[in-house]
């Protein structure tokens, strides 16, 4: 990406690009800028999206503009980095067209094929992967200086633990955080949890809360929201597994290290190990212990189809949740 940057920004692109992966904003953002750079005012552009002919593309590609202006060809989610009948690229690739700009914006490639393996030679690519943790974090540290507003630690740590490893969805909710904060020159966690979308593991967050301090009328309530938001049961019951576990690792390794290094050995976001810090108060071993089973029980029985699997999460909350 650094080479890509660095030709955006002196404007000396090279004629061959592709973007590929699974984080389409970073694509589109990225082929927008070359975009931008490779365009003149007597430039020409030729766009295709999905499967092209191959012979039509070369054609444009050499085809030199009247106007001495560069020539910009897009290729889009076309499938020609593993799809068969695009062959006629890779002469093409062993010799571009100099005056002419070829930018592929691609979902997925497959780096065996004959295609792939020519453009892997004579251009350039990156891999737009989904953003992690510190990428997100970053992200939205950096959205909210451009907008003049601040994050205080809490409420980035939120929003971070909170959102999906999609920079299109972090883009939305972040928008509508803003818009809820309108004048406000300080966001807090308190607004987070009042606007941003909550992911599945933050929702079981609230159940097993619900549940620890004996609330289980507030944790069905959780519990049927999520079916209406059609939430998998099954995934509900493994993700109740999952962090009653995470709990039960949290009180075993409390008393040796710090929050943020048991968030390191168990590589889990520091925010979810501060829920499991203060949900950790509310069990004993025994009853993480029973719960896991339950859980596991659960599954089985709901598999041979001898329990309705939402009956069985509501009798596991009434189980744990009960003064």
């Amino acid at each position: 990406m650094k080479t890509i940057l660095t030709d955006i920004k002196t404007g000396k692109l090279k004629p061959l690009y592709l973007l590929y992966g699974e984080e389409g904003k970073l694509r589109e953002d990225t082929v927008k800028k070359l975009e931008n750079a490779a365009l003149d005012s007597d430039g020409i552009k030729d766009s295709f999206e999905g499967s092209f002919d191959a012979d039509e593309v070369v054609n444009s590609a050499n085809t030199l503009s009247l106007f001495g202006g560069k020539r910009l060809i897009t290729i889009k989610d076309s499938g020609c980095f593993g799809g068969s009948g695009y062959e006629k690229l890779i002469d093409y690739f062993n010799d571009p067209n100099p005056d002419c700009v070829m930018i592929f914006n691609e979902k997925k490639v497959d780096k065996r094929s004959k295609v792939y393996k020519a453009f892997k030679k004579a251009g350039h690519e990156f891999e737009c992967k989904k953003p992690s943790v510190k990428d997100i974090r970053a992200y939205f540290a950096k959205e909210a200086k451009s907008k003049g507003v601040e994050l205080d630690y809490d409420a980035l740590e939120a929003l971070t633990a909170n959102s999906e490893a999609d920079l299109a969805a972090c883009e939305n909710e972040f928008e509508k955080l803003c818009c809820y904060c309108m004048e406000k020159k300080q966001i807090t966690a308190d607004d987070v949890e009042n606007i941003v979308t909550k992911k599945t593991e933050s929702r079981i967050f609230d159940l097993i809360d619900s549940v620890g301090f004996k609330s289980p009328g507030r944790a069905i309530e959780i519990l049927r929201n999520m079916m209406l938001m059609k939430e998998s049961p099954v995934g509900v019951v493994v993700a109740l597994a999952k962090q009653f576990r995470t709990i039960m690792q949290y009180k075993f390794l409390a008393g040796k290290m710090s929050n943020s290094e048991i968030a390191k050995r168990l590589g889990l976001h520091p925010f979810v190990v501060g829920k499991a810090a203060k949900q950790a108060k509310n069990f004993t071993n025994a009853m993480l212990l029973s719960a896991l089973s339950d859980c596991r029980k659960l599954l089985e029985d709901s598999f041979s189809g001898n329990m309705d699997i939402v009956s069985g999460i509501e009798v596991l909350i009434l189980k744990y949740g009960a003064k």
